[in-house]
């Protein structure tokens, strides 16, 4: 198959995925718009695809945060997607993850409609 992942998406929070596949090696950029904080909000992808299947994560060094998201590509009329789940890790203080280690992860999903070739 060819690729399919390849380009720009957009998830239903309006943030925008950039992709770009090399021998089923993905790299790319994740633009969530503005943080918490205020700041511009963009990170790296990095992960591997294979057929319409895809693996990419991104770490949040100023946030504390990893995010790993798994998918599949698919079509549904006629608009091509990305359907992905997603898991959400926070560090937890050394000092509190005995109280706190239970908050740590978060699940959910994306879907990523394509906007551009």
């Amino acid at each position: 198959m060819s690729d399919v992942f390849s380009g720009k998406w957009k998830n239903q929070l309006g943030s925008l995925l950039d992709l770009q596949v090399a021998d089923g090696e993905v790299s790319g950029r994740l633009d969530m718009g503005v943080g918490n904080d205020g700041e511009p909000l963009w990170v790296e992808v990095r992960g591997r695809a294979g057929t319409d299947l895809i693996t990419f994560n991104a770490v949040f060094p100023n946030h504390g945060t990893v995010v790993a998201w798994v998918g599949q590509h698919t079509v549904e009329g006629q608009v091509r997607q990305i359907r992905t789940v997603w898991v959400h890790a926070t560090n937890v203080p050394d000092s509190q993850e005995q109280a706190w280690m239970w908050s740590s992860n978060r699940i959910g999903a994306d879907v990523f409609k394509r906007v551009s070739d």
